[in-house]
């Protein structure tokens, strides 16, 4: 997991993410990585107990052309 705030209050999940970070290149160097959660992450209520909800999230932006 990268770049990831996750947290959930009730039956709401909040993801937060900083927009002005960059974690490399996606495998095929078109995108440049910003957040991810590295496949599918299961989640956890507020007493550390396990949910049956799964989440699975990658933010990307275009690669500069000079980058690949």
């Amino acid at each position: 997991m990268k770049n990831l705030a996750i947290s959930i209050e009730g039956s709401e999940l909040t993801i937060k993410i900083d927009l002005t970070q960059e974690h490399g290149l996606s495998k095929s160097y078109r995108s440049t990585i910003i957040a991810t959660s590295g496949g599918n992450l299961r989640l956890c209520d507020g007493d550390g107990r396990y949910r049956e909800e799964r989440i699975n999230l990658t933010v990307s932006k275009k690669a500069p052309d000079d980058e690949y």
